[in-house]
């Protein structure tokens, strides 16, 4: 209840003194900066506080007698402020949201807390992550106006001062960030001195330039473009990029291609972001449908290899007696009905790029084998050949099945599943999303243009669905009700789902409906559950205010904590 705070305990001891070590040098600046508002802050009978990423306060300068009933709800050094603990306050909504907030009086999510008025401004890195926040905290009847601009004023030349004694640090001008989609791939880029000499290369530029390159002199190669970069200085480096690819060539999925504000597949998106920058094997789980080689191919546009091929092989598809001779080819004359010049597989096709093996799981025990005999070795020998090749391929590797029962089945090779899964990834499925409408309205947005509205009650049906065929359901039932709703708003009787899960769905049958308020309720569990009981993240995805949601979550006895 709002009368009823969380007592946290309070850092002390070793545990804070690590805290302010590992911050020491922000609090130094911090220290400068408080040092200059000291008076102003202290006449206006309030207080300024640092607080680390997490919610933790770290510093505080201020009024003597305001501290001493600051005390009282734990604003002081060691507390944590984060929303999930102390409700609407300042420090946790600029945490949540990134950007500054004032929050005044009854504003405040809890009654003992309505005697202040809080503001609140963000501090970020050089590369823009969120690494503190800086509050100005005093009595509700002490407020200035001034006040929520002094707190952006004071983060402002916080960052500044982070952000000039990095550069001071930096002796070679930074290469600029290259963004790119599914239709331009990242660019192999280097590093030259006035004098040509390869100061620095991506990995996407080593694999063409060699690892022994960096101090030669750069020889220009076609392809290469050359731009000169130069600081305030004038002291000339040159950057050099591969040109983009032509129009012919593949164009993959990228992850600005996967959409979702569900927490749960924004981390998934971010374990996959970090897999791209390795050569680790990349397994992914998860049902049919849920995007699996939307993320290989991801994997592949934004990792060193993304100029190289990106072959994809349906281990399912193709009978058993053609495993082998379509992932390691055959020579000429390999068997009755042969191409006469022999075929290069699969493998040899991905060569210094990445294969797909999708339905590993259906892949039979014979070209497990040769799988695995090839992923250690690094070579293929072709069908009807004695003569072995030497490959460079990153495996990514996809299923739908529990490799593990397969494996105590018999059916699936133990020692080939631990080489497949150097970093694995499971998908959520659709059901399991908290997003659903998020994710309806960008498929939408493909399927027709203006996009249409989707009336209240088909939004509840699209919720309280099981989807079992996941997003390429979702995606295939949007498509006909696009067409059956003619150019009009999308309702209830425009979604077709299978007759059998929506008895499911029903429960006991068409006597016993679902509810709005269980919905409503269903609903804010599931955001609530998904964003970790962040309660601003929730109010985000249910697309209603923050005061909405704690009303409701009162209305509806759902245990907050």
């Amino acid at each position: 209840m709002p009368t009823d705070p969380i007592d946290d305990d309070i850092l002390t001891g070793s545990n804070i003194q690590s805290l302010l070590r590992q911050n020491e040098q922000t609090i130094h600046y911090t220290e400068q900066i408080f040092e200059q508002m000291h008076t102003g802050i202290k006449q206006s009978g309030q207080m300024a506080l640092l607080i680390d990423s997490e919610g933790t306060i770290i510093h505080t300068v201020g009024d003597i007698d305001f501290s001493r009933r600051a005390l009282a709800v734990q604003l002081q050094v060691g507390a944590n402020w984060a929303e999930r603990r102390k409700g609407t306050n300042a420090i946790g909504v600029a945490l949540a949201e990134k950007k500054p907030v004032r929050v005044h009086a009854e504003e405040h999510y809890f009654n003992s807390n309505h005697f202040l008025t809080c503001a609140s401004a963000p501090v970020f890195n050089s590369i823009g992550e969120l690494i503190g926040i800086i509050n100005i905290s005093g009595k509700q009847e002490n407020y200035h106006a001034y006040t929520f601009t002094l707190a952006c004023m004071a983060a402002h030349s916080l960052q500044n001062k982070i952000l000039l004694e990095e550069s001071k640090k930096e002796h070679l001008i930074t290469l600029r960030e290259l963004e790119h989609s599914s239709l331009h791939h990242p660019l192999p880029l280097l590093s030259l001195s006035r004098d040509h000499r390869i100061l620095r290369a991506n990995h996407a530029a080593v694999r063409i330039v060699g690892s022994d390159a960096i101090g030669k002199v750069f020889t220009k190669l076609d392809g290469f473009s050359v731009e000169t970069i130069h600081n305030e200085h004038q002291k000339l480096w040159q950057s050099v990029s591969i040109q983009k690819q032509a129009a012919n060539e593949q164009h993959l999925y990228a992850f600005r291609d996967i959409v979702g504000t569900c927490p749960t597949i924004i981390q998934k998106k971010e374990l996959a972001k970090k897999a791209a920058a390795t050569d680790f094997p990349v397994l992914l789980l998860g049902e049919s449908g849920v995007g699996k080689e939307l993320f290989a191919q991801s994997i592949h546009t934004a990792s060193p290899r993304s100029v190289e091929p990106f072959i994809a092989m349906n281990c399912s598809a193709i009978p058993d007696s053609l495993v082998e001779s379509e992932l390691f080819g055959y020579a000429r004359g390999a068997f009755t009905g042969a191409n006469k010049d022999g075929n290069a597989g699969k493998f040899e096709a991905a060569h210094k790029g990445t294969i797909f093996l999708d339905e590993i799981g259906d892949m039979p025990l014979r070209a497990q084998a040769a799988l695995l005999r090839v992923l250690q070795e690094s070579t293929i020998t072709p069908v009807g050949s004695a003569k072995s090749k030497a490959i460079d391929i990153r495996v990514i590797a996809a299923t739908n099945k529990d490799l593990t029962t397969e494996i105590k089945a018999g059916r699936f090779r133990a020692d080939l599943y631990y080489r497949l899964k150097g970093i694995h990834i499971t998908l959520p499925s659709l059901r399991e999303r908290s997003d659903i409408l998020t994710l309806a309205v960008h498929l939408l947005q493909k399927h027709a243009s203006p996009c249409p509205f989707i009336t209240e009650a088909a939004q509840q049906k699209l919720l309280t669905y099981s989807w079992p065929g996941n997003i390429r359901e979702l995606s295939g039932i949007l498509m006909q009700a696009v067409f059956l709703a003619g150019g009009h708003e999308i309702d209830a009787e425009h979604l077709s789902f299978e007759e059998s899960d929506e008895a499911v769905q029903a429960g006991s049958g068409k006597d016993h409906p679902l509810t709005l308020k269980d919905a409503e309720i269903t609903a804010i569990k599931n955001a609530l559950k998904a964003s970790e009981w962040n309660l601003s993240k929730a109010a985000g995805q249910l697309k209603i205010g923050r005061t909405t949601l704690y009303r409701k979550i009162e209305e509806y006895g759902i245990t907050l904590f």
